[in-house]
This record gives C-alpha cells, structure tokens and sequence, in this order.
C-alpha cells in the first residue's frame, strides 16, 4: 500500500512528486551526474526533475573513485569537463571552447558533501573545471545554499544548457523547478511557509 504512494519514477510521495510537469529536454549534450549517497532519499533534492526532463542524463552513485570506475573507462578525457568551482576552475560564460565539451559531469549534493565528493575523487581534478561567473540567482527557497553563488542541481544543469545548448528548451526546467517549489511548500504548515519566502 506504501509503495502505491510513490512516485515509481522519482520515487517520492505522490503529494511531492511533479513528474507531470516535468517536460522532455533534447538536444542536450552528455550529461553525469555524480550523486552523495545521502541525496539519493532527499525529497529535497532537485536532480529527480532533471532526469524526468532528461532523458539521457545518467546518474552515479558513489564517493570514492572505486564507485566511479565503470564512468572512467567510458568517457573520454578530451572531450569531458567538470562543472563545479574549484580553484583552477574558469567562468563558462568566457570559455570559448566550451562547446566543444560532449560530456558534462555535474555533481549532485550538499555544498559540504559536493566538496568531499570533489576532494576524495583526485582523477576529477584531472578534467577541466568550469564554473558560472554570474549564475542567476537561486529560486529553490525550500533548500538554501551556504553559498550566495549557490544553484540547486537542476538549477545548475539548467544554466550550464542555457550556455552551452542554448537551442535546447532548457527553459523547461524552470517550469518544473517552481512546480517543485509549489508542491514542497504546500505541506508546510500555513504560519511556518513565511520562513521561505
């Protein structure tokens, strides 16, 4: 009876759940998502509308290189980038070549565990690192970031297309994003919503 309440898709609650409104994304280039394992049970998390926007976004589980050693030996290192700002990392909006990039990895996580994802996995400074020089601001009032510069994932996939695959409806995301907002707002409390405006 529990499981006729989840998603079968995202597998969060149905009252959570905005696959509905989640429209198809083509066009984009190869994207992996690098997920902590403590976002894979996160209603929180954005990345389930990416994937239900994207159909060929893959999505690794892991932490240590061992549990990314099936994605290393099929990408390849010319033609990958790393989005996510590290110290050598530059501004996508200033990087020419970004279009050449035919694989994308993104990772998914706190601020805290997105940075030990990067530090416990040394081949990932290996790739070339790009980072947003002026990222929108974030809408995902339910989950803030540390970070003022902060973007959920989706948030972040959806600006990296807005660069890189501009003909893509990457627009589509936003979509889902404010559904997703609606939806996790709706089971707050009424006199307790006013904290995430």
């Amino acid at each position: 009876m529990m499981c006729e309440k989840r998603c079968g898709f995202c597998g969060v609650h149905r009252n959570l759940c905005v696959c509905d409104r989640c429209e198809p994304i083509t066009g984009a280039p190869a994207i992996t998502v690098l997920q902590h394992p403590s976002e894979v049970s996160q209603h929180k998390g954005t990345l389930r509308i990416a994937r239900a926007c994207l159909a060929a976004l893959e999505v690794v589980c892991g932490e240590r290189p061992a549990d990314f050693g099936s994605l290393r030996l099929s990408m390849v290192p010319a033609e990958s980038a790393l989005l996510f700002p590290t110290t050598q990392s530059r501004p996508l909006e200033d990087a020419p070549e970004r279009s050449a990039v035919r694989h994308w990895i993104v990772l998914d996580g706190t601020w805290r565990k997105t940075k030990k994802l990067f530090l416990s996995n040394p081949w990932l400074e290996t790739l070339p690192a790009y980072h947003f020089a002026a990222p929108p601001r974030s809408q995902y009032r339910i989950r803030k970031s540390p970070r003022a510069d902060g973007l959920a994932t989706a948030e972040a996939i959806r600006q990296l297309l807005a660069l890189v695959a501009p003909g893509t409806r990457y627009e589509r995301l936003d979509t889902a994003m404010r559904a997703l907002v609606e939806a996790e707002l709706a089971q707050i409390p009424p006199h307790l919503r006013g904290r995430y405006e």
